[in-house]
Formats: structure tokens, sequence, C-alpha cells
């Protein structure tokens, strides 16, 4: 089991325009350590796969990303570099080298490309945009750092695109898209047995679709949906926003799996929940319990043990860990801790 002895939590305080630290013990004690300025809407974070360096977009009237140094003995941050970006992101990622950084614009239905050193040195000009992914929520790098998915909210797809290196950088070449069922609204997506398969959350069902992928390829196979959990049984089908809809309706944001891959967990805002599922035999997800939460849960995180899950929400000032039962993933609250407003986003470093 990895050691969790020196684990910190890093979570985004939007309100606040900082980024909160914490110690996380292998007992799963929470302890806050340290508040670090980023920017105006500080939102969503990138790790480099080393855990040397983490990167914060901020999205208030000048979206930003800003780059932190982080102590290996420690987990202090220092700051390093600040740029300001062509988009507001909603979604930040690196790619396994840690010398890209590719960015998912909502409002601006695009991916970005950067070089990770140019921005740590104030230049945030792309190397580039590509555009016609509508309502952009989400983009990720496989584990064989070959190529990105872009989840595409508003038009229920996920974009594939490969990733070629040359003389003038990185380079995303559009490499095919799949659908999702109408009304999926297609968000956060999470990597699973070693990049073979893919699991997307829908912001507006809070249903999994997993789709099986070829490694050699990269093409993914068609969506395999989870049933609606019954936790959510009660809401309207969610839609994208602006505008907020006229009746409480299923607000998912984050996704993610255990180490093992047993077990996946959504953030349900409208609710306030964590939603359980199970993986099947099958290959699918299946609903099982679900958590209250802090209110408007948003990020989350799990630590690499795959024991505790680290939660906040955007209208609580608590930061709050859960134990994982091993058998069969249900979570008990364990700790809960005073954190920051607006608390959007959660990294384990």
């Amino acid at each position: 089991m990895p050691n969790t002895d020196r684990l910190t939590v890093v979570v985004s305080n939007a309100v606040d325009g900082d980024l909160a630290t914490f110690s996380l013990a292998g007992d799963g004690t929470l302890a806050p350590l340290a508040r670090y300025p980023a920017a105006d809407a500080a939102m969503p974070i990138a790790v480099q796969a080393d855990r040397a360096r983490l990167y914060v977009a901020t999205r208030g009237a000048q979206p930003m990303i800003v780059a932190f140094r982080v102590a290996a003995a420690t987990g202090a941050l220092a700051r390093i570099g600040t740029t300001a970006i062509d988009a507001s992101h909603a979604y930040l990622s690196l790619d396994q080298s840690g010398r890209w950084l590719l960015g998912a614009s909502y409002g601006g239905n695009s991916l970005s490309v950067y070089d990770a050193a140019r921005v740590r040195d104030g230049d945030g000009t792309p190397l580039q945009v590509a555009g016609g992914i509508a309502n952009a929520h989400a983009v990720i790098v496989s584990p064989d750092n070959r190529f990105a998915y872009v989840s595409s909210l508003g038009s229920d797809r996920v974009f594939g695109f490969a990733l070629v290196e040359g003389a003038t950088g990185l380079r995303a070449v559009e490499h095919g898209e799949t659908r999702v069922p109408a009304g999926f609204g297609p968000r956060h997506l999470r990597f699973a047995d070693d990049g073979r398969t893919l699991v997307v959350v829908s912001e507006f069902q809070a249903t999994l679709a997993t789709f099986a992928r070829d490694t050699d390829t990269g093409r993914l196979g068609d969506p395999h949906v989870s049933a609606r959990h019954p936790a959510v049984a009660e809401l309207a089908q969610g839609h994208a926003r602006p505008p907020a809809p006229a009746e409480p309706s299923v607000w998912a944001a984050d996704l993610h799996l255990t180490p093992d891959e047993r077990f996946a967990y959504v953030s349900e805002r409208t609710s306030s929940q964590l939603l359980g599922y199970r993986l099947d035999e099958d290959g699918t997800f299946v609903p099982t319990h679900a958590t209250p939460t802090e209110t408007q849960p948003r990020g989350f995180a799990i630590d690499p043990s795959g024991c505790w899950l680290v939660a906040c929400g955007e209208q609580s000032e608590h930061v709050a860990v859960y134990a994982i039962a091993p058998d069969d993933g249900t979570l008990s609250l364990h700790a809960r801790v005073p954190g920051g407003r607006g608390a959007n986003w959660i990294a384990i470093v």
C-alpha cells in the first residue's frame, strides 16, 4: 500500500482567490497548513506526474495560469510563475512529461495547448487553439501520452486528439469523436485499466458512460451507460448552464475512481451528495450508496491508498475526509476542518 504519511491536500478557493493546503496523515487526520494567494476565481488544478509542480487556472476578469513548485519534503508551495492566458479554462491538464499544458474552455468552446516552461516564464500564448468543441468541459491525456480526450458538454461528444511533438512544440491533431446519448452532457473523464477504458460522468443525469479504448489507435468504442442513481431520482434532468434550471435538477460535477478501480464516486451539487458506484463483472458501473457531503460539492479527490476521500463544497467553508470501506465502498465521515470560500477543486500531492 502506498505511503500516505506525507500527503498534502491542495484546495482551490474561488472566492478567496487562493490555494489552501492541508496535511493528510495515514490515519485520515486532516490538518491545515498554509494558504497561498493565486488570483481571482482560482479553480482547476493540474499536477505534474512527479508532483514537483502544480498549475492552477483562474477564471476572473483576466484569466491566468499560476505555477507553483511543490517541496518534496513538506508539500509547501512556492509561486514560480504567473501569466495571462487566452481563455477561461474549466479544466487544466498536463501531459505525462510535464512539458505541455492543455486547457478546456467552456465559454470558448475550445482546447488550448501551452508550453509549460513558457507559462512559468510569463508567456501565455497558446501553441494551438482547437475550436468547435461546444462547451468543452474537461481534457485528459492517455497514460501512454499519445492521445488527449475532450468532453463536449454542449454536443454530447467526446473528441479525441493525437498528440504530436514537432519543432514548434506540441500539436493536438483531431483524431475522431464518439457520441454519447442525447442529453447526457459529458463532463469529467477518467482512465481505468491502464488506459484501456475511459469513464465519463454525465452532468445532466449523474450516470457514468464507459468506453472501451483501443490503446494502439486511441479509438473509443460505443458507450455503455449506467443506470440512474436512486439518490437523484427526484431531481429533473439537468441542462447546460446558464441559465439556471426552473426546478431542482441534476448537476453532477467531479468523477474519481478508487486506485483498485472497484468503486467510482460522483459529486452531485444540487443534492450535495457523493454518489457511489460499483464496477460490475461486465465492466460497467452499478449505482450503490450515496453520502451527504459539503454544500454544493464540485471537486473531491481520493488518496493513493484508496482509504480516504477528501471533499469540499462551493457553498461550504469546510473540507471533509471520508473513510472508504474496502468491502463495499461506502463512505463514513472521519474528519472535518475549516477551509476557504468557494472551494471547488482538490488535488493530493
